[in-house]
């Protein structure tokens, strides 16, 4: 057992095996030696081996659980794991929390109980869903994990431990939550959904807080019976909303993260960035499938797609996991390991250059207890509609963008990274709402000694005990205070005089449009104005007058500030009423603030929209990856690409990796210029001082 094993692996592999056994065929066909043959093929060097899947069934002779009957009496688990050991890939166990079918059947008093009063996944006899889901407050459901902990602990040698699904799928009202939450607050569960009640934002931090403490019991555990193997769970949540019951405290649950994303190149990009921030060690996983969905067990992604992915990821500086999923008979398709053959041989050079700190300019906040949305009438928990949309996320995931597409790196942070704003030349808090005091406190300061802060709309109204604010928690940062908001609900920013840059040719008469409500705010004395609030001609009511039928043009042009630079201390702070980063219309005027705060950026370039550039800083050079990640596939190459970097140590030498050959460059002051002729999916280029 090495438990460092992480460190040096970047091809990984897992082979989902969510097999029930009602059908004698199920696994009866599952070959040992061919399933280790195609990890050996595509080049993996560690794999995930189920042990116990959301079936709740084991894969092998388990004491504690529930055996599948395909095993009569073989040991699936360990026949995989000798051979993998001969092929010196790394064995990593998987273990399904929460989602466990076997115990929620055997146990009915172990089932979560959802918003409806009903059990989750089945109504007495009749199956609602196919997953059964187990509370984790339950102590019976606890007992039971951590029996199966120890007995895998004791049965196997492996390197590493999978928990997958920690997490709330949405809020339990299970008989043991009740009580819980009872004992620790002396009050009822609240069944109102009000973000703006301290009783309900109560009852979610309770339920993140029982959520870390199953996890570190999990962790606890682990190390209990077996100190010398990785504990990893499923992270991919972080960036979910709030019914995941999710936040940056569950990391300290694991030695690093790992997670498995679906959607675009965006979102993996941010995860990424994440991951990089907040994983205790790294580097952390980055993980999807080999198929279009995990829904479609036949699909293929196309070999462009994945050397994109797996590009991106070590650009980022992770580790790539790809998900195949097992035929319900036992048997695998062997394109896809064909296919990662050549996906992990386009890799495998590269691996030696990834890793270092990474070097950026901007820093994208991650509130992990703001990720609800702030702007709607409570609603009982029985609503079928209940509104779990993430404003906050989604400005995240808009600033991202137009920070890739303006060819700015960086990163993204939670509360975490306090101790370490003064990495970043500017934070950016995209429409963010709730924040506790220590968060404030930490950007205070970081303004303070010279940080550079972008806010919009609501950032700091409440605190993240649900209590609303009659003033923002920074106004003294933002140099504004709150007056209330704009019942209009698409509304506008007019620059104070015609032709600034920030505005990108809009004008007074034609000022930026936002498809939102703005905060109404008076300026602190020393603040400089530099956008006003502009509002349609009427508030639209349906039915009512409007001046044009299919949009609400500017009318109504104010005094009132909508966008305030203020000087504080050493820094300085940019505060938009309206959450300019969410409107996918205004990036240019977004990324436009963000450079007026960022005095000597990291990179310039000419690389268009599709390519994002990353820097690491490695003991003796810089790696700068950029990747050619494009919507459609297979992707076009780019061409003829200039990057000029402003770095503080001299340059003496580029190389185009993984070759190392040599690049000219010119240099001037702190900057070096390098041409790059041609990228078709990625370019790593080291730059040694």
């Amino acid at each position: 057992m090495n438990k460092n094993w992480y460190k040096s692996v970047f091809r990984r592999n897992v082979v989902d095996m969510h097999i029930p056994d009602w059908d004698e065929s199920f696994l009866s066909k599952f070959d040992a030696e061919a399933y280790v043959g195609f990890l050996k093929q595509s080049k993996s060097k560690s794999a995930v081996i189920y042990a116990h899947s959301h079936v709740g069934l084991a894969l092998y002779p388990t004491k504690v659980g529930y055996a599948h009957k395909a095993l009569k009496s073989r040991n699936f688990v360990k026949e995989v794991f000798d051979l993998c050991e001969r092929e010196d890939i790394a064995r990593v166990l998987y273990f399904s929390l929460i989602y466990d079918c076997a115990a929620y059947d055997a146990h009915p008093d172990w089932r979560m109980i959802n918003r409806f009063n009903r059990e989750f996944a089945f109504d007495k006899n009749e199956r609602l869903s196919r997953y059964g889901l187990c509370c984790p407050n339950s102590e019976g459901y606890r007992e039971y994990v951590r029996d199966y902990i120890k007995e895998l602990c004791e049965e196997f040698d492996f390197e590493g431990i999978r928990f997958d699904m920690t997490f709330w799928p949405d809020p339990c009202f299970c008989p043991n939550c009740r009580e819980k939450f009872f004992k620790e607050t002396g009050k009822s569960l609240p069944f109102v959904v009000d973000w703006e009640s301290p009783d309900w934002v109560q009852f979610q931090r309770k339920r993140e807080e029982w959520l870390v403490d199953f996890g570190k019991m999990v962790l606890e555990t682990v190390r209990k019976h077996n100190p010398n193997v990785t504990v990893e769970h499923q992270s991919s949540t972080y960036i979910s909303d709030w019914a995941f019951g999710v936040t940056a405290d569950l990391r300290d649950a694991g030695d690093f993260l790992q997670g498995d994303f679906y959607g675009d190149h965006i979102q993996g990009s941010i995860a990424r960035k994440l991951f990089s921030t907040l994983s205790v060690n790294q580097p952390y996983g980055f993980e999807t499938t080999f198929n279009i969905s995990l829904q479609n067990h036949t699909s293929k992604k196309d070999e462009s797609l994945l050397k994109c992915k797996v590009s991106a990821c070590m650009a980022d500086g992770g580790a790539f996991v790809f998900i195949d999923a097992i035929d319900p008979v036992g048997t695998l398709n062997p394109a896809p390991y064909k296919i990662m053959e050549d996906v992990f041989g386009f890799s495998e050079p590269y691996e030696k250059f990834i890793g270092g700190e990474r070097v950026c300019d901007a820093a994208v906040y991650l509130a992990t207890e703001s990720k609800f949305p702030y702007d709607c009438a409570p609603k009982t928990v029985i609503d079928g509609d209940l509104d779990k949309s993430n404003p906050h996320m989604t400005a995240v995931t808009n600033a991202c963008t137009a920070l890739i597409e303006e060819n700015i790196p960086y990163t993204v942070i939670t509360r975490k990274s306090l101790d370490s704003l003064s990495k970043y030349k500017v934070v950016i808090l995209a429409d963010v709402f709730a924040l506790s005091y220590n968060e404030c406190e930490a950007l205070r300061e970081y303004v303070k000694n010279g940080g550079n802060l972008y806010a919009s709309r609501y950032a700091s109204l409440m605190d993240t005990q649900g209590n609303l604010k009659e003033n923002f928690i920074l106004s003294d940062v933002f140099g504004v205070d709150y007056n209330g908001k704009t019942e209009e609900k698409f509304t506008y920013i007019s620059p104070v005089s015609d032709g600034m840059e920030i505005f990108c040719g809009a004008s007074k008469k034609y000022p930026i449009g936002i498809e939102y409500n703005q905060a109404m705010v008076s300026v602190h004395k020393g603040a400089q104005v530099l956008g006003t609030l502009t509002l349609p001609y009427t508030s639209p009511v349906y039915g009512g007058k409007f001046a044009s039928i299919h949009s609400d043009p500017p009318g109504k042009y104010t005094d009132d500030a909508a966008l305030v630079r203020n000087q504080y201390g050493k820094g300085c702070a940019v505060y938009a009423a309206g959450p300019v980063e969410s409107a996918v219309t205004l990036k240019k005027v977004f990324t436009g603030i963000i450079k007026l705060l960022i005095s000597d950026r990291l990179i310039e370039s000419n690389a268009p929209k599709p390519v994002e550039i990353t820097v690491h800083r490695q003991p003796d050079k810089y790696i700068v990856s950029l990747v050619n990640f494009q919507h459609q596939t297979p992707v076009v190459p780019v061409h003829d690409i200039v990057l000029s970097l402003s770095l503080p140590e001299k340059v003496k030498k580029i190389t185009l990796l993984p070759n190392e050959t040599p690049l000219e460059y010119k240099c001037e002051d702190i900057k070096a210029t390098v041409k790059i002729p041609y990228i078709e999916t990625l370019a790593m280029i080291a730059v040694e001082f």
